[in-house]
């Protein structure tokens, strides 16, 4: 069962798709990988904030008020799940006790962008189910039954 409803989710992977548009294009075209990132917090606080700690060239885009990604370019698994859990370090050290859900996928790992967000949210979901908190998911850790 999914925290968010099919048209949330629906809502937050158009943003996310319209988003991530220029990284698509720049893999296809020129090998540019690049890492989706994605952090969900039940509580109402600001993750605006987390944007002081990407680089230039990432992007940062809130889904919703408890919801949201980074995108990571130039970023294969390794570089992506670093700077992911480098923004995971921050978070804890400004919101202590406060629950954060997350997950990564890399798009060398995905024919397309569909499959990757679509995955993103799975993971994401899988996180939230199991009560992962504070730890980065990414698809390696999943259990599949």
């Amino acid at each position: 069962m999914s925290i968010f409803t099919n048209e949330q989710r629906s809502i937050m992977q158009e943003k996310l798709s319209q988003g991530i548009k220029d990284f698509g294009y720049r893999f296809k075209r020129y090998g540019i990988n690049y890492s989706i990132a994605i952090g969900h917090s039940p509580e109402n606080i600001d993750l605006s904030q987390m944007s002081h700690y990407i680089r230039e060239s990432d992007r940062f885009i809130i889904l919703d008020r408890n919801t949201c990604a980074v995108i990571l370019d130039c970023a294969n698994d390794e570089c992506g799940i670093k700077a992911t859990n480098n923004l995971l370090t921050h978070f804890q050290g400004e919101f202590f006790s406060t629950p954060l859900y997350t997950a990564i996928v890399t798009a060398s790992n995905y024919d397309t962008s569909a499959l990757m967000t679509y995955e993103l949210f799975y993971l994401l979901n899988y996180a939230i189910e199991r009560n992962m908190n504070n730890i980065l998911l990414d698809c390696s850790q999943v259990v599949q039954k």
